[in-house]
């Protein structure tokens, strides 16, 4: 056979494979859980080092929140709770770095065991008819936050709005690249206690299936719960959670900025320390204005190992330093 007839008969065949080729490269490659780079810290240690933290729930701006000094912060996925102003990958990638350029954890608030009627899964009929056209999970109206509706948690229903699919609450925060969730409403099972004899450990469960979900889809995904401490005595909850968020320890319990009782701050303290003693970091909000109140309480959780954070209950700012900001202050008046 001559050169001339190898390269004619060669030719469609190089051809093809060319094509073949720019094919396999331009298709878009499957996602992939995201792991991180060698020699970088792992979320969990980063969890477990932090000495400082941040709440902010309403009013989000990424470029005040990249500013904030702090080690970890917690904030919405979502400016308004809804789909459209959610945070993109860009602004939590944004938020992730300290004004230091040294790298923070930025988690997720996600109420899991209360319905809000601000989120976007939220449908307007549920509320009609004395809830004749709601769906079979969800429970009564919260009597001290509207729009708040507890929820039956184990039902299959919320449960694929909380984690199910590619639209589920979880799927969209693991997308927009936050390093885990603070699960907020953990405590509901307590409310549902009367209609369900088994709700504490239905709850648990709850938790141990959105993390083995989360950590699916994103290994290393942090889970840290708020409040519900009496669940850190199962040593099987404490082994699947990365750390634990609680409001009002010293203050507030029963009546807001006002002394907890003794008796109630030793008991949480001791089931606290049942974490702490197994590597893993607490972290406490406390709605407090008054400076002494706020030293004398700073002190007194830094010697208990818990991380302190001083904040306006409503959330919707962000106090850089512990007291709050005399221009907010002022405008309040």
């Amino acid at each position: 056979m001559s050169s001339t007839e190898m390269s004619s008969t060669r030719s469609p065949a190089v051809l093809l494979a060319l094509i073949l080729l720019a094919c396999a490269l331009s298709a878009p490659l499957p996602a992939v859980a995201q792991t991180p780079a060698e020699g970088e810290p792992t979320p969990a240690r980063l969890l477990a080092a932090a000495k400082s933290w941040g709440f902010q729930l309403h009013k989000l701006d990424p470029d005040t929140l990249a500013a904030a000094p702090y080690d970890m912060l917690v904030i919405d996925y979502s400016r308004d709770g809804k789909a459209a102003l959610a945070l993109t990958p860009e602004q939590v990638d944004k938020i992730r770095i300290k004004p230091d350029g040294e790298r923070r954890i930025v988690l997720a608030y996600l109420s899991i065991g209360e319905a809000e009627t601000s989120r976007y899964y939220w449908k307007w009929y549920w509320g009609w008819f004395f809830g004749v056209f709601a769906p079979r999970w969800l429970g009564s109206a919260d009597p001290e936050w509207p729009g708040n509706y507890s929820v039956r948690y184990w039902q299959e229903g919320w449960q694929k709005i909380i984690f199910g699919g590619e639209d589920g609450y979880l799927e969209r925060i693991v997308k927009a690249g936050f390093d885990g969730v603070y699960l907020d409403r953990v405590d509901g099972y307590v409310d549902m206690a009367m209609e369900k004899r088994n709700a504490r450990g239905l709850m648990i469960a709850f938790v141990k299936a959105l993390a083995t979900r989360a950590r699916a889809l994103k290994p290393g995904f942090l889970i840290v719960p708020q409040n519900a401490e009496a669940l850190l005595t199962d040593a099987s909850y404490r082994a699947v959670i990365d750390g634990l968020g609680t409001e009002d320890l010293l203050f507030g319990d029963d009546v807001n900025k006002q002394p907890n009782e003794p008796k109630s701050i030793a008991s949480n303290v001791v089931r606290l320390k049942l974490l702490t003693a197994d590597g893993k970091p607490v972290f406490v909000v406390e709605y407090l204005d008054a400076p002494q109140e706020i030293e004398r309480a700073r002190r007194r959780l830094e010697r208990y190992g818990f991380i302190p954070y001083f904040a306006d209950r409503p959330l919707d700012s962000m106090r850089i330093g512990d007291l709050p900001d005399p221009n907010r202050e002022a405008a309040k008046k």
